[in-house]
């Protein structure tokens, strides 16, 4: 994939503000007259992670998509104090902030890694009323350590103070975990973006608790559970285990992906997603 292709998916950047006034940088696109799809990006990167799905067409022709930096990551605000990261408050006041800035209603948010974090912070805080469904994407969700995958540590690793051990961990997070090619477009991108977040701020964001399991267990919002069979940070057991605690949910495994089956299959992920996305407006 080459950067005139990344260029030529049509974004507009736009620009809001949380409640502590930390902006936060989002991009919009596609049919604003069709339902709305907002895509949330995982730990250390931003928003270009999305494009490979993007540019299959499909999700732009019919819907209208809004793709945020979190914070500390990307284009946003990088809060210099752990404060700015570990009140889930906070991460809920940005997705409102979005919401209500882009003017979406009733999106299905597809939520990525530990973009699934700030999408449940949203549920516990404003409620689920405003959205259409949820896409968990190989989501940091449930409390279970047995489904860790043997790629975990690496997220550990992406924090070390040892700067050669970290710059390691960033290739093999890149290369071996997501699966973008070296000296790719995509990756030069993504490289950028995990050099935009601080050794420190990438300790702050993994010092959050995983406590959703109550809210999960509780969702009456539709769900698809997206998730690759070798994903070696996430095992395919929790997939199964969101599932089974979630009423309204339906599974799709990715026999050959790992831990971003948008990016190993881009066309069939958008081609779901979309399908997803359309059932759930019908149902609004």
């Amino acid at each position: 994939m080459n950067d005139a292709l990344l260029d030529a998916v049509p974004l507009a950047a736009a620009r809001t503000e949380s409640s502590d006034g930390c902006p936060i940088a989002y991009w919009t696109g596609g049919n604003r007259k069709g339902p709305a799809i907002v895509l949330l990006h995982g730990y250390a990167l931003d928003h270009t992670v999305w494009l490979p799905a993007l540019l299959q067409g499909h999700l732009l022709d019919s819907f209208h998509v809004v793709l945020p930096d979190l914070r500390g990551h990307g284009a946003s605000g990088h809060p210099l104090a752990a404060a700015g990261y570990l009140d889930g408050r906070l991460w809920a006041d940005d997705l409102n902030a979005v919401l209500r800035s882009s003017g979406v209603a009733r999106p299905v948010v597809a939520a990525w890694s530990y973009g699934a974090r700030m999408v449940f912070d949203y549920i516990r805080y404003y409620g689920a009323a405003s959205l259409g469904g949820l896409n968990l994407v190989a989501a940091a969700s449930l409390a279970d350590p047995s489904v860790l995958g043997p790629a975990h540590g690496c997220l550990a690793a992406l924090c070390s103070p040892e700067a050669a051990e970290a710059e390691a961990a960033g290739a093999r997070f890149l290369g071996e975990i997501l699966g973008v090619e070296h000296d790719s477009a995509l990756r030069w991108r993504l490289a950028a973006a995990l050099a935009r977040t601080t050794l420190q701020q990438r300790r702050w964001l993994r010092a959050r608790a995983l406590d959703y399991d109550e809210l999960i267990a509780a969702l009456e919002l539709p769900v698809l559970v997206t998730h690759g069979m070798r994903d070696p940070v996430l095992l395919p057991a929790h997939a199964s285990n969101l599932v089974r605690k979630i009423a309204f949910s339906q599974l799709s495994f990715y026999g050959e992906s790992g831990h971003a089956p948008f990016l190993d299959a881009p066309q069939r992920y958008g081609r779901e997603l979309g399908e997803f996305a359309a059932r759930a407006a019908r149902r609004a």
